[in-house]
């Protein structure tokens, strides 16, 4: 099925696929966190690092992801992640009891591949998916399927609870397993298209010439090669911030409760602030995929490294209501700022032929962040007693970013923007 209205329905099938990948993200994991403990006798911080050990791992081999997508196309490899996902989880739904070594190891193994097939492969195909087919309006167009994804995920947690109550972990696992395999798996195959030229169609939703029998071409010549992009500092302009949003964000979550009450804040106190940090950048989403269609990535990526050293610092003066705001409002525009960044920023700059490549490697430097976060956090609260010290240290990577940024954005960006040719 090729219609002229592919693109839609690619951005719908798109958005479902990247929804589908919760199991994989640590959204779906925590809620199976306790349920794994008791089943395996590992303790907490045994698990902790199972869980970094694989994320770790799963970053280093995303490229490779990524040049898959490139040389196969979206639809086998998010078929491929769907399909490894389920096979995860049905795996997961089987552990016992095992020593702390045995243990370690397996998990370790089996955390690897849920976050390089769900948080990784099945996340990314998607998203490049959509991003190869609209030019005028990707920035809108992804940020819109980001926003629903957003919702999704953040509701994900009470549903699978409910799962689990009414079967036990394991049975959800399983069910999960089922819904992957053959629901998502059914619905890549039908609905997903790799891009618009294998269609017959042109980027945008326009007709490619039906007399013209050469092969569909993807972009341009002018657009960069994954080695090319690595050696552009536009590329780590953008990598630096959303990567150290990875990073800290991802700690800060993982620590929270910890967190809260070495400022002065109870378990109910500190959590309350996810959901006025979702209302904020949910509009600064929207706001940011409208703007990277018009304006330079670099522009948003530069204000998102701002957004960051004021949030590094806000936050950890939240028992205070002005610096709490602060921090509210720093979180959420720098949250909001990411999926613009991480889904129209690249085929924007660098162009669709090698979209997958150079998307694989930003995909990396995020899951490895991801893993690194929570790791450094606690190494430094252990050292220095406290998580200030690990904030200040956090901001040398947004600060970076935006002295990137600044330069990349004075030295001319639009000379090398190939958006209009792709």
């Amino acid at each position: 099925m090729c219609i002229r209205d592919s693109g839609w329905v690619v951005v719908v099938a798109g958005t479902l696929g990247m929804i589908a990948s919760v199991p994989g993200q640590t959204a779906g994991v925590s809620v199976f966190t306790d349920h794994l403990t008791d089943s395996t006798g590992l303790t907490r911080l045994q698990l902790s690092i199972a869980y970094l050990i694989g994320t770790g791992s799963s970053g280093f081999l995303l490229p490779r992801g990524g040049r898959a997508i490139d040389r196969h196309g979206a639809r086998v490899v998010a078929l491929s992640a769907a399909l490894g996902l389920a096979g995860v989880l049905v795996g997961f739904s089987f552990v016992g009891p095992m020593n702390a070594v045995a243990g370690i190891v397996v998990l370790s193994v089996g955390f690897g591949f849920l976050r390089f097939t769900g948080q990784g492969l099945l996340t990314l195909s998607s998203r490049t998916m959509i991003a190869q087919w609209f030019d005028r309006r990707r920035g809108l167009v992804s940020s819109v399927a980001g926003t629903f994804m957003s919702f999704a995920f953040a509701a994900s947690p009470v549903l699978l609870l409910a799962l689990i109550d009414l079967g036990g972990f394991r049975w959800a696992w399983r069910l999960l397993a089922v819904v992957l395999a053959v629901a998502v798996g059914s619905m890549i195959v039908l609905l997903y298209r790799n891009t618009p030229e294998s269609c017959g169609l042109v980027i945008d939703g326009g007709r490619a010439d039906p007399d013209d029998d050469r092969p569909a071409i993807v972009g341009t010549d002018e657009d960069l090669t994954r080695d090319a992009a690595i050696r552009d500092v536009r590329f780590w302009a953008i990598a630096a911030p959303i990567t150290a949003l990875s990073a800290t964000s991802t700690a800060l979550t993982f620590h929270i409760v910890d967190f809260g009450a070495e400022i002065g804040l109870s378990d109910d106190e500190i959590v309350r602030i996810f959901l006025p940090i979702a209302l904020v950048s949910v509009p600064v989403t929207l706001i940011g995929g409208w703007l990277v269609d018009i304006v330079s990535p670099l522009l948003i990526a530069v204000a998102m490294s701002v957004a960051q050293l004021v949030m590094y610092f806000a936050v950890g003066h939240l028992d205070t209501p002005a610096f709490a705001v602060l921090a509210i409002v720093a979180w959420g525009v720098s949250q909001g700022c990411f999926g613009p960044l991480t889904s129209a920023a690249l085929p924007r700059l660098f162009g669709r032929r090698h979209l997958g490549s150079i998307a694989g490697l930003q995909m990396s430097a995020l899951v490895i962040g991801s893993a690194v976060g929570p790791a450094l956090f606690a190494l430094v609260k252990s050292i220095a007693g406290s998580y200030q010290a690990a904030l200040w240290i956090s901001m040398a990577v947004p600060a970076l970013g935006l002295v990137l940024g600044a330069a990349a954005h004075r030295s001319g960006p639009g000379d090398h923007d190939v958006s209009a040719a792709s």
